[in-house]
């Protein structure tokens, strides 16, 4: 496939051919800078070879569920972003999460969306489907929708409906209640690529403790069988506290992950956000969270071509391509409440304006403008409490009912 670079100047007259030789990326650049270019974009996929891929749809490959697959028009536009990024320091959201509902069957111990505050009015299709509309079209390549819990959210299938499946993939975050088969398949009717389904623990007892919700667990394991069973993309989240490490839990859900079959396992730190905000005691030690890097490093490696693992641990370390990645809030994304206001991301409960009042574009500009967003920091902001006490002291915590 070729890629083209219609936004930079400079490019203009470079052509990218991408192609999957046998499951491995190829890239080869004609035009000015051809031999340089061919080299630099030969060694941005090889990334992706690394990793290697996790499925297939349309004769592109599938790494991640955070990027679109490889080769596609899709990926282009997300490449064509990352150039500008980086040669030329424009910012541009790859991805947005945008909560549908506030109202959730669960009481998790760690709940962000605690930190929302009191609600206002939640947002119609029709502002769903303007912001939508002006987040692909600023950039972002992956919309993810959040919650609550989005599932509760009747019109799901027409909010989903709202992303253009040529420019960016559908994402629905979800803690498995109520994805039945008929709603997954309604769901992916509606154009949705993947769902991320959170597990906090790979022991029944534990997860469905933790989330205040009897039958949780098997909620999960049903979900991700009714979504493999529709042909949608899966990835199971979980979140690392100091226990979590200790208690070698990672291991154990990575497990349970390959044996169900999903194509991707996240792990978010836990983050001083929402439930969590008063409990640094729970956060990660710089020790343990060098042993999360290791073992999610050690899990990728084992599970390669089968299931994706990747930790926050490892992509806020600053460390191999990692340096590229670091804290997403507000360099690679951003978030929208179910209300409309616009923030850096699902944990950080900083309000720059409402999409009810503002553009995307003008939010986005005023984010980047924002002193603490400035620049690229490598991790998590919300994890310094230097930051917490500047920025967020004087917050009040509400939230959901």
């Amino acid at each position: 496939m070729r890629y083209e670079f219609p936004n930079v100047k400079l490019f203009k007259r470079v052509r990218l051919e991408v192609e999957n030789r046998n499951g491995r990326l190829v890239a080869h650049a004609a035009g000015p800078f051809a031999p340089m270019l061919s080299w630099a974009f030969s060694r941005f996929f090889d990334v992706y070879n690394e990793i290697g891929p996790v499925g297939t749809v349309g004769g592109a490959n599938v790494y991640t569920l955070y990027v679109p697959p490889i080769p596609s028009r899709m990926h282009a536009r997300h490449t064509e972003d990352f150039v500008r990024r980086w040669l030329f320091g424009t910012r541009i959201p790859l991805a947005a999460t945008i909560g549908v509902t506030d109202r959730c069957q669960c009481r998790c111990v760690h709940c962000s969306a605690v930190s929302t505050g009191s609600p206002g009015s939640l947002l119609s299709l029709e502002e769903i489907r303007r912001v939508v509309g002006e987040t692909v079209a600023l950039g972002a390549t992956n919309v993810t929708f959040t919650g609550g819990e989005p599932l509760l959210r009747d019109d799901l299938e027409a909010v989903v409906a709202t992303v253009p499946s040529e420019e960016a993939v559908a994402l629905v975050f979800t803690n498995g209640i109520g994805l039945t088969p008929e709603r997954a398949r309604k769901l992916k009717d509606a154009g949705l690529w993947g769902v991320q389904v959170s597990l906090d623990s790979p022991e029944p007892e534990m997860h469905d403790r933790l989330r205040g919700w009897p039958g949780c667990f098997e909620a999960v394991r049903n979900a991700v069988a009714a979504a493999k069973d529709v042909g949608l993309f899966v990835g199971l989240s979980t979140y690392a506290t100091d226990e979590f490490v200790r208690a070698a839990l990672l291991g154990r859900i990575a497990g349970l992950g390959a044996s169900w079959g999903v194509h991707e396992l996240t792990v978010f730190d836990a983050i001083p956000s929402g439930r969590l905000r008063d409990q640094a005691a729970r956060l990660l030690t710089p020790e343990n969270r060098g042993r999360l890097i290791r073992e999610g490093l050690e899990l990728r490696t084992r599970y390669r071509g089968r299931m994706h693992v990747v930790t926050q641990s490892w992509t806020n370390s600053g460390t191999g391509f990692a340096r590229f990645i670091g804290c997403l809030a507000g360099h690679y994304q951003f978030h929208v409440t179910a209300d409309g206001r616009f923030r850096p991301c699902d944990f950080t409960p900083i309000d720059i304006g409402s999409v009810r009042e503002s553009s995307v574009q003008e939010l986005w500009k005023k984010l980047t403008s924002h002193p603490a967003f400035r620049g690229h920091s490598h991790a998590c902001r919300m994890q310094c409490p230097a930051f917490r006490e500047k920025f967020l002291d004087a917050a009040p915590l509400a939230g959901p009912s």
